[in-house]
């Protein structure tokens, strides 16, 4: 199971400064984090973890990526994965990339909506462009 301590630590690093701990939406994820039964976290989240604090870097390669069909996102406040990276990726690629306002690291629970309409205007242009 992840502590209480744990998720203390954890839970604030997924959401923009200035969340509410006390949101709906910051309650449900912390319940849905703590309700993990032991073997999905072995299984699942203690994998990933390694994976993503071992693995090579990849930024190298990322020109590789489609620009026409890549689009990036990241939330204007995401501490993980700051908007400089995400610059920095979309750069490399020659791809658009889009900040979310008001979100952190998971900025389509933060900011459902303008994700929503920025991936539906990406694909649109797409769609247009192919016909």
């Amino acid at each position: 199971m992840i502590s209480p301590q744990l998720l203390d630590i954890i839970v604030p690093i997924f959401f923009r400064p200035g969340i509410d701990p006390q949101s709906a939406l910051y309650q449900d994820f912390r319940a849905r984090l703590a309700a993990l039964p032991a073997d999905r976290l072995r299984e699942s989240i203690v994998p990933m973890g390694r994976i993503t604090f071992g693995r090579d870097d990849l930024l190298s390669r990322l020109g590789e990526l489609n620009p026409e069909t890549t689009l990036l996102m990241c939330g204007d406040q995401d501490k993980p994965r700051p908007p400089s990276e995400t610059k920095e990726m979309a750069e490399l690629i020659g791809c658009p990339y889009v900040l979310v306002p008001e979100a952190g690291h998971i900025s389509n629970l933060e900011n459902p909506g303008f994700v929503t309409e920025a991936l539906l205007r990406f694909l649109g242009e797409r769609t247009c462009k192919s016909v």
